[in-house]
C-alpha cells in the first residue's frame, strides 16, 4: 500500500477524530503507530532543513525570529521539502497487518463524515490507496 508522505498527516487527523468501538478503535490505533512513527520522521528532515538552509548566528546556530527558522536559502529549502512530501510512504501489506488494514478500509468506507474541497480529494486518495490492498476478503 501506498501514500505520498503529504497525505499521512490528514489521514491520521481524520482518523483520530473518528468515533469508534471496540475492535474498529483498536485497529485504529495500530495503524495510528504506523502514521505517527512516518510523522515523526517527516519532522525530523524538515527540521534538519531547517538547520541546514536557516541563517547562522556567530555561534553556527540556526537563527530564530517569532518562532520560525530564518531561512538563507528558502528556495532550496522549498524544493527539497516538496520532494520529502512527494516521497512514497509505503505499508507492506504483510498478513500481520491484514487485519488492521481491513478495518481501517471498512473504516474509510463507511464513515459519515463529510467532506468538501481539498478535504474530498484527500478522502478519495486514501481510499484509492486502500481499494488496491492485495487481501482478499475473509
Amino acid at each position: 500500500m501506498k501514500f505520498k508522505n503529504v497525505d499521512i498527516n490528514g489521514l491520521a487527523e481524520f482518523l483520530t477524530t473518528e468515533k469508534l468501538v471496540k475492535k474498529q478503535s483498536r485497529m485504529r490505533t495500530k495503524f495510528l503507530k504506523l502514521l505517527n512513527e512516518a510523522i515523526n520522521e517527516i519532522e525530523s528532515f524538515r527540521k534538519e532543513m531547517l538547520e541546514k538552509y536557516s541563517k547562522k548566528d556567530d555561534d553556527g546556530n540556526a537563527l530564530i525570529e517569532n518562532n520560525s527558522y530564518v531561512l538563507e536559502d528558502a528556495e532550496t529549502f522549498n524544493k527539497e521539502y516538496v520532494e520529502l512530501m512527494n516521497e512514497d510512504f509505503i505499508i507492506d501489506e504483510t498478513e500481520s497487518k491484514r487485519e488492521m488494514l481491513q478495518n481501517i478500509k471498512r473504516i474509510l468506507e463507511n464513515t459519515d463524515t463529510e467532506f468538501d474541497g481539498v478535504k474530498a480529494f484527500q478522502y478519495d486518495t486514501w481510499c484509492e490507496a486502500f481499494e488496491n490492498l492485495k487481501y482478499e476478503e475473509k
